[in-house]
C-alpha cells in the first residue's frame, strides 16, 4: 500500500469536492427557493393591502349628542343604587392582611 503524503492527501480530499459540493449546492438552492417563495408570498399580500375601498368621511362631533351623554352620565352618577354599590365596597374591605389561624 503506497503511503499518501501531504500532496497525495490533498488530492485525495479534492476528489471528494464534488459530492460535498453537490450537496451543499442544494442546501443553497433550497435556502433560495424558500426566498423566493417568502417574497412571493410577501407580495401577494401587500396587494391584497393595496386593495381596499377608500376610507369613509369622517363625520363631525354632533354637540347635542354629546350633551345628552354627559347628561345621563350625571343621572347615573345621581341615582341611589350607584351610591349604594359604593357603600358596599368600601364596606366590604378586609381589615386584616394577612389571616393566620392555628
Amino acid at each position: 500500500m503506497a503511503d499518501i503524503g501531504p500532496i497525495g492527501s490533498a488530492i485525495y480530499v479534492n476528489q471528494q469536492m464534488a459530492s460535498v459540493a453537490s450537496e451543499k449546492n442544494a442546501l443553497l438552492n433550497r435556502f433560495e427557493m424558500q426566498a423566493l417563495a417568502a417574497a412571493t408570498a410577501a407580495q401577494e399580500e401587500k396587494q391584497e393591502i393595496e386593495n381596499v375601498r377608500p376610507p369613509e368621511e369622517n363625520h363631525g362631533v354632533d354637540p347635542d349628542r354629546e350633551h345628552t351623554k354627559e347628561q345621563a352620565e350625571q343621572e347615573e352618577q345621581r341615582s341611589p343604587k350607584h351610591q349604594k354599590e359604593e357603600k358596599t365596597e368600601i364596606a366590604s374591605k378586609p381589615l386584616h392582611i394577612l389571616d393566620v389561624k392555628v
